[in-house]
């Protein structure tokens, strides 16, 4: 529980602390019962803050809620920008929150927690969070869904999770209490199919996958997508971010003729397999689903790849907003990672300013997000959820690395 007292339990307490100060000998029995009775409330109220269920707050309405931020347990420098695109959600939405509305403030996930599934219950178990932005990865997040479902305690209190990031079709399918605001892998890859076949006009392409929902849910669309455009799919190779050792599949690569390389993965497998075909003697053009980080060399010279943000092509007045106030902030230019988690937070903090700080209250506001109420003006497009909770009529573009 975050250390925080509320402002109730700390004018209980100054009037104990007052009562302890009356001189008159006739008032000690009185003073002992005042105090009793006072320190019963103050306590009351204080494990009401530690216990199960939504908090109860005070009259005035400006005690802090929480969103959670569950990322990646490794790699953290590739989600610095989720937490500032999260930051400045807050920032902004606190600016214009209402007289009663609560504050709102970010919550890192325990440095104890070292599973997916352990930062959910950290999560899920402190009444003072709210909704959770993320996980990044789709096996983490429907790892940890049962837990955010509150399944353990027949849903007495479930938890609100908006992933940035988590794409495989299957996230959104476990928990009516997960969302996303990501397009789901399968149009990723359609996307990147019609590019191979059209733009580039390659028939024969080799897809290295991650071996998980994600890279399965890739591998199968894309596959089905390329062959429409009468393009053939020579070999598919699985990897883990753990075994990511590519230089058998880029000698096969080169020797099957395969005009383009597609992986499914994170920048340092794109980093990973481009490398391995140059030692290999390829010039594959090399297709992904991510962009280096703004740090990575010119190892990423030529690599296409998906994006679902764009700075300099934003679609809503609010990304073009977002791109502003990111760059002033950080003084960098955003990416997705951190508008997708911008949208999230902003989601989630606009259903708080709408409903309070009631988890069931919230879920149900984002389930109506154009549906029974307007669709959200985000820094990533107009967002409308569908029955599954999946965004609908999003935008992939595709990017290359020219330095």
């Amino acid at each position: 529980m975050p250390p925080q007292q509320r402002p109730d339990v700390v004018s209980l307490l100054g009037i104990c602390h007052l009562a302890q100060q009356t001189p008159r000998p006739e008032r000690r029995l009185l003073r002992r019962i005042e105090l009793a009775a006072a320190v019963g409330i103050a306590l009351s109220l204080s494990f009401s803050g530690c216990g199960r269920g939504t908090p109860t707050f005070g009259r005035s309405g400006r005690d802090t809620v929480y969103v959670g931020v569950a990322v990646g347990l490794t790699s953290p420098e590739r989600y610095v920008n989720v937490f500032e695109g999260v930051q400045l959600a807050l920032d902004e939405l606190n600016k214009k929150r209402g007289p009663k509305t609560p504050a709102l403030a970010l919550q890192r996930a325990p440095s104890s927690a070292t599973s997916p599934v352990a930062i959910a219950a950290a999560f899920r178990d402190n009444p003072k969070v709210i909704g959770v932005v993320g996980h990044t990865e789709s096996d983490a997040t429907i790892a940890a869904a049962p837990v955010y479902a509150d399944r353990a305690h027949d849903g007495r209190d479930p938890l609100v999770v908006v992933s940035p990031t988590a794409s495989a079709a299957a996230v959104t399918r476990v928990s009516t209490w997960i969302f996303r605001v990501c397009p789901t892998v399968g149009e990723q890859a359609r996307t990147l199919a019609r590019y191979v076949a059209d733009s580039l006009g390659h028939r024969r392409a080799g897809v290295l996958y991650r071996n998980d929902p994600s890279g399965k849910d890739f591998l199968r669309a894309f596959r089905e997508e390329f062959e429409k455009k009468n393009g053939v799919v020579t070999e598919r190779d699985p990897f883990t971010e753990q075994i990511s050792e590519f230089d058998a599949y880029a000698l096969r690569l080169v020797k099957t003729n395969a005009q383009s390389v597609v992986i499914a993965g994170n920048s340092p497998q794109e980093r990973s397999i481009i490398r391995a075909l140059h030692q290999a003697g390829g010039k594959q053009s090399v297709i992904g689903t991510n962009a280096p980080l703004s740090s990575d060399t010119g190892d990423f010279r030529g690599l296409h790849y998906a994006m679902l943000y764009s700075p300099d092509r934003a679609t809503t007045r609010e990304g073009a907003h977002f791109a502003e106030a990111f760059r002033a902030r950080t003084g960098k230019s955003a990416d997705h990672w951190g508008a997708l988690a911008y949208d999230a937070a902003m989601l989630i903090g606009t259903a708080v300013h709408e409903k309070g700080p009631d988890r069931k209250a919230i879920r149900d506001w984002l389930a109506g997000v154009g549906r029974t109420r307007a669709a959200f003006p985000g820094a990533t497009g107009l967002i409308r959820f569908d029955e599954n909770r999946d965004p609908v009529n999003t935008t992939v573009l595709v990017g290359e690395v020219t330095r």
